[in-house]
């Protein structure tokens, strides 16, 4: 847990739900009520961008949560962006889905599928809504009253006690969380998640090519430890959406030794857990 979250404490918000998982003593009846389990330590995959640290998963296909700190930037994970990492989504496997843990519980009672499904409209997302729900009312299995019971006390929990905003519209709340992330990115990146961390006077970016030409190792080197900070950032983001670290020893040793020289040391040790 530890090198899961660095620097970091655990966030008040994310502490209570902790509590609220031991008071349940059952991680299903915490899942039927959160539609996510708690992953609080070594709960990643190859393309988890390494300055996030993962607080739960949904329990299919790897899809995952977490908090983005941005190299370290943030000053605390309570206001922390969230993320969703759907590892078998090869076309969007990362997107920033809430401003903050808060927000992202309010959106997740009730519309945890615009985490990770694409929907090309308001209207296409409201019939898939409809449709899942025809689908659950006929389906043979139906919550068990001690889950129902579950799921309400954790809603009520969530509004009386947590006081979570509230959303009219969690369509249009993740699509403007796209939007403003994006007027924040100072260099784009290949997994959309950007660098937000400033340019410096005087300092230009120049672009390192992944998977458009053959990955130079001594270029590489070069540029890692010639070019601006947010540069540098930008590249780590580029190689790990596009290269497994297990199949690629000398440029995972590149990189950890890169990361290490500019100071990013929890994103240092969270990949190398991951090996």
């Amino acid at each position: 847990m530890r090198i899961n979250f660095g620097k970091y404490e655990v966030p008040p918000t994310l502490q209570k739900i902790i509590d609220l998982q031991h008071d349940l003593g059952d991680p299903e009846q915490f899942y039927f009520g959160f539609n996510f389990y708690l992953s609080l330590e070594k709960f990643r995959y190859f393309n988890t961008p390494s300055d996030v640290v993962v607080f739960g998963n949904i329990g299919v296909d790897g899809i995952h949560y977490g908090f983005l700190t941005d190299y370290g930037s943030v000053s605390d994970l309570e206001v922390a962006p969230i993320i969703c990492v759907n590892p078998i989504d090869f076309d969007r496997p990362i997107r920033i889905v809430a401003n903050n843990l808060r927000e992202f519980l309010r959106v997740n009672m009730t519309d945890s599928e615009l985490f990770y499904n694409q929907f090309e409209s308001e209207e296409n997302y409201l019939l898939a809504k409809e449709q899942w729900r025809e689908e659950a009312n006929n389906s043979p299995y139906q919550p068990t009253e001690k889950e129902n019971f579950s799921r309400k006390r954790i809603c009520n929990y969530l509004i009386d006690d947590l006081k979570i905003p509230r959303i009219d519209n969690p369509y249009r709340y993740v699509q403007t969380v796209k939007r403003e992330r994006e007027k924040n990115i100072i260099i784009q990146t290949q997994d959309g998640l950007g660098v937000t961390n400033p340019l410096l006077l005087g300092e230009k970016h120049i672009h390192f090519p992944i998977k458009e030409t053959y990955l130079d190792l001594e270029l590489l080197q070069e540029y890692l430890s010639s070019k601006p900070i947010a540069s540098r950032l930008a590249i780590f983001r580029d190689l790990q959406i596009n290269y497994s670290w297990q199949d690629y020893p000398e440029l995972f040793d590149i990189v950890i030794k890169a990361m290490i020289d500019i100071k990013c040391i929890d994103e240092a040790k969270r990949l190398t857990e991951d090996i």
